[in-house]
């Protein structure tokens, strides 16, 4: 279930934008009952939000990259919020200020609201009568993260069938410099790689795609 933007996801969101560079201001309800948020920079109007997370702007708009920004920024807020609201109750001696999101066999993955609103995850194995938990790997805001260590810890996963970050940014250094110098590559071959690439990108922080990439850069300009 999706939920509206709560006052607390609204603050979250305004402190987040601002580190951005942007300021974020809350519309008149009476005005339009839908309209929540006004988003600016440097005192142009970017775009505005609803409660619903949807985005308005208008068609002129130059603001384009700065329309992604704060859109992925809120719905990546919003995800986190709508799984933890819509969560029950984590029944187990203390931690019961916790929401579980997900179980598997003897594990499970848990989410808190902190004073800050954030939403920070965890995952636990459950002691032997599962009236508490423990072993606890605790991954702050990064839901991604926890969603993946208890995918592998429940066993849902093999984790031989993951990639680490270093693996990955090997394996997307291969692949730049294949789609660099490779004159063999058919169209075909040539999209596929490329989604690869795409998808590598979308996994890999940005230093360590940039790790991979600077000494075939540095040999193609004969450092």
């Amino acid at each position: 279930m999706k939920h509206d933007i709560s006052p607390e996801l609204t603050e979250l969101f305004k402190k987040k934008a601002s580190v951005l560079g942007y300021s974020i201001r809350e519309e008149a309800a009476e005005h339009d009952p839908q309209l929540l948020l006004s988003a600016f920079r440097d005192q142009e109007q970017i775009c505005k939000f609803e409660k619903t997370g949807a985005m308005r702007f208008r068609r002129d708009s130059p603001f384009v990259e700065e329309r992604k920004e704060l859109h992925s920024l809120l719905l990546d807020l919003k995800e986190r919020y709508d799984l933890y609201l819509n969560a029950r109750p984590l029944d187990c001696e203390g931690v019961r200020d916790f929401r579980l999101i997900s179980e598997f066999g003897n594990h499970l993955l848990a989410a808190k609201q902190s004073k800050d609103n954030e939403i920070r995850f965890v995952t636990w194995q459950y002691d032997y009568d599962r009236s508490g938990v423990t072993l606890g790997h605790y991954y702050e805001t990064n839901y991604q993260g926890a969603l993946k260590d208890f995918t592998v810890r429940s066993g849902l996963l093999d984790e031989n069938q993951l990639f680490s970050e270093d693996e990955m940014a090997v394996l997307y250094a291969s692949c730049v410099f294949r789609g660099r110098n490779d004159d063999d590559l058919t169209f075909e071959s040539e999209k596929e790689l490329q989604a690869v690439i795409v998808k590598l990108e979308s996994n890999l922080p940005q230093q360590s795609m940039e790790q991979e990439t600077t000494p075939e850069q540095e040999a193609e300009h004969g450092i």
